[in-house]
């Protein structure tokens, strides 16, 4: 499974490498525009200003990359040159930003139905190459040729049905590879469905957190914010 891909690197002299982070979100068809103009308010005022914070003292990567069900990647590196730093902050904001809406408008165009989150993971850890925090801005449930997270007739709350659906991931598309990586999700909602009780949100914490650590990885955060993201 392979996303768009846009990575922003800003190329400070700082030793010792950049720090790696990696934002996932659900766009085009994976979500109502009203939540993607949620998660875009995440990025601009609780995830980018925190991140633009780190520019002063190391180097940062970033890369962003929407949830969709279409197999398309064009790699496009943005750069700053060794400049004045807070006018480098200034600049991975809005860059970040931009790179969003066109994300947001490519997505549009070319998707189709789903919110294949485990793909998008699958993904994220081909690209990484030491380790990195990786945020997930998405409402958690999977609805893709996998699984169907918005079926509360799964009986997710049960241990063996969530290991059930681990191995048919690992059957059909191999898990993702995450280790060494920090994996955040945020903007964690019921969605619209009335079938998306409690008990059914709370069984899709557990199966997220299995999948993380059995891909050798680690939940970090949970939660509707990414304030509940110890990395940032």
């Amino acid at each position: 499974m392979t996303a768009w891909l846009l990575s922003l690197a800003l190329n400070l002299p700082f030793l010792g490498g950049p720090q790696e982070y990696q934002i996932l979100v659900a766009l085009g068809c994976s979500a109502p525009r009203h939540v993607q103009n949620g998660y875009r308010e995440m990025l601009a005022h609780e995830v980018l200003p925190r991140l633009a914070e780190k520019v002063t003292t190391t180097q940062v990567r970033l890369t962003l990359a929407p949830i969709t069900a279409r197999v398309l990647e064009t790699p496009n590196p943005l750069s700053t040159p060794r400049f004045q730093l807070e006018e480098a902050k200034k600049t991975f904001q809005k860059e970040a930003l931009r790179t969003f809406d066109e994300l947001r408008k490519r997505a549009a165009a070319e998707c189709s139905r789903g919110t294949e989150i485990i793909g998008a993971l699958k993904a994220a850890g081909e690209r990484a190459r030491k380790p990195g925090r990786i945020l997930v801005l998405a409402h958690g449930f999977e609805q893709s040729e996998l699984m169907n997270l918005y079926d509360y007739r799964l009986k997710l709350e049960k241990r063996e049905v969530r290991q059930g659906l681990l191995q048919r991931v690992k059957a059909r598309l191999g898990l993702p590879n995450l280790k060494d990586q920090e994996v955040c999700i945020a903007g964690i909602t019921a969605g619209n469905d009335n079938n998306a009780n409690a008990r059914l949100t709370t069984s899709i914490k557990a199966f997220w957190e299995e999948l993380i650590q059995a891909s050798g990885g680690r939940l970090v955060g949970y939660g509707t914010t990414p304030r509940v993201c110890p990395f940032l």
